[in-house]
């Protein structure tokens, strides 16, 4: 019923007038794909920039926008000589609305979004991809990904699952009018915050989950 009724009121009501959000945070131990073996299936590196084709993708073109406006480092699979799928990450701070700021520690990365074109999904691509990324960012010297993901997107949810993404708290808030009531784990906060003075989170908060 909480699933229903809150997919009802995303869609009937914008978000700048009244927004209530429940997210689910993620963790994984980069360690444990040190040595992860992954196919060789067209699988590198990338900025999200127009030019490596990232404009062409089937993707909700908000999404896509903000990727490219902020020259996201992605893990990518290519076919026929396209993207057709691919993983973004920060490191350092990320703002994932315009007044809330993920702060993330110098070994700590920040899965932003994961996407796979529709005629590719159930290939198994996204494991891939992701596995790709943590297997290089665990050489690099990086400890631990993080993500968070809308309680009601299950698609995603089932994906960080696939690659020991496992849950470690939730981030609930409401917000009407610029005024928000959040609650971070165990901690329940209220106040306003702008894009001038954005509320800063660390994910040590869910450690000890």
């Amino acid at each position: 019923m909480l699933h229903a009724a809150l997919v009802a009121l995303n869609n009937i009501v914008p978000r700048s007038l009244l927004d209530i959000r429940v997210w689910v945070v993620a963790s994984t131990e980069l360690s444990d794909f040190a040595d992860a073996e992954v196919p060789d299936v067209g699988i590198r590196w990338a900025v999200v920039t127009k030019d490596d084709g990232f404009d062409a993708l089937d993707e909700a073109p908000v999404a896509i926008e903000d990727s490219l406006a902020r020259g996201e480092l992605a893990s990518v699979i290519e076919r026929d000589g396209r993207v057709v799928g691919y993983e973004t990450f920060a490191a350092g701070v990320f703002d994932k609305e315009d007044w809330l700021r993920f702060a993330l520690r110098d070994d700590e990365v920040y899965g932003i979004r994961i996407f796979v074109v529709p005629e590719y999904r159930g290939q198994g691509l996204a494991v891939w991809i992701a596995s790709f990324a943590y297997r290089e960012f665990a050489r690099m010297g990086y400890r631990r990904d993080y993500g968070v993901t809308d309680v009601l997107n299950r698609r995603s949810l089932r994906a960080h699952a696939k690659v020991r993404h496992w849950p470690v708290g939730r981030i609930a808030y409401g917000r009407c009018c610029g005024f928000t009531v959040i609650r971070i784990g165990r901690r329940v906060r209220a106040g306003f915050w702008s894009a001038d003075n954005p509320l800063v989170i660390d994910f040590s908060t869910f450690d000890a989950s």
